[in-house]
């Protein structure tokens, strides 16, 4: 409850009080958008409201179609490396860096200007609540008829989170036109509810025994937190739900942001 508190009231609550107390000093209000689209695959509109000479209020929403993305490898080896301790799951069969990821979600953030200069660096507070659809593959271990095999099976995500954090960044204006810069903006929470479904046509030839078996190789070579995931394996799918919400963590950074002042 007060990560909640912390990350969508205190920015939203600030902000929507603070746009009834301007004065002569107050910036512009200014619409952005995501200058880094083409390659991320990220679309976000940003509304900002001005609130004095260094403060203003911000909503971001945005969106990214489910596809393949960027850093992919290098994302593969954070989660075999960081996943365990992180999530309660241990990605070593589970292969990030062939996923196709879809995200869409809102933020609002509070952030401050430092200085009085054209271009100068800015530091904020922000929410942010998203929505993960993923299909990731993984290696599952069964048995069939005595004989142990494995096989790899697409698994797909819905992943709910909502986080709060810091981030940093600098502005460059000219005028009524600018860039933002965001350079890092880690962010903690929780996922509310994590939903994972693999389908093949190889759990319908199964036995009791031999889903018993898969059930309790998913446990077993995902190294799965009981506290936080139930697993069960039916005729044709096999599904791991969160129990209750699970650890999560993001990152902003690398934000490339087109302003016009109005």
């Amino acid at each position: 409850m007060k990560l909640k508190v912390f990350s969508f009231l205190m920015p939203a609550l600030l902000g929507y009080t603070l746009c009834f107390s301007q004065n002569k000093e107050i910036h512009n209000d200014a619409i952005k958008v995501n200058l880094a689209a083409a390659a991320t695959k990220i679309y976000s509109v940003q509304l900002e409201k001005g609130l004095s000479k260094h403060l203003s209020f911000t909503l971001t929403g945005f969106y990214r179609q489910k596809s393949g993305f960027l850093f992919s490898e290098q994302m593969d080896r954070l989660a075999k490396s960081r996943g365990l301790g992180l999530t309660g799951v241990d990605f070593e069969y589970i292969f990030i860096d062939q996923a196709q990821i879809g995200v869409k979600g809102f933020s609002p953030e509070l952030r401050y200007y430092i200085g009085n200069k054209p271009s100068r660096f800015f530091v904020s507070v922000f929410g942010q609540m998203e929505n993960f659809d993923m299909t990731v593959p993984a290696s599952l271990k069964a048995k069939i008829r005595g004989d142990e095999f494995e096989f790899k099976a697409p698994v797909d995500f819905n992943i709910k989170t909502m986080s709060g954090g810091i981030l940093i960044g600098r502005q460059f204006r000219w005028n009524r036109f600018g860039v933002d810069f965001v350079i890092i903006g880690p962010h903690i929470g929780k996922a509310r509810d994590v939903k994972a479904e693999a389908i093949s046509s190889l759990l319908g030839e199964l036995t009791e025994d031999e889903k018993a078996y898969l059930r309790q190789s998913v446990i077993e070579r995902f190294k799965l937190d009981q506290s936080l995931y139930g697993v069960s394996v039916g005729d044709e799918q096999a599904d791991i739900k969160s129990v209750k919400k699970v650890p999560y963590f993001g990152l902003r950074g690398l934000g490339l942001n087109l302003f016009y002042y109005f």
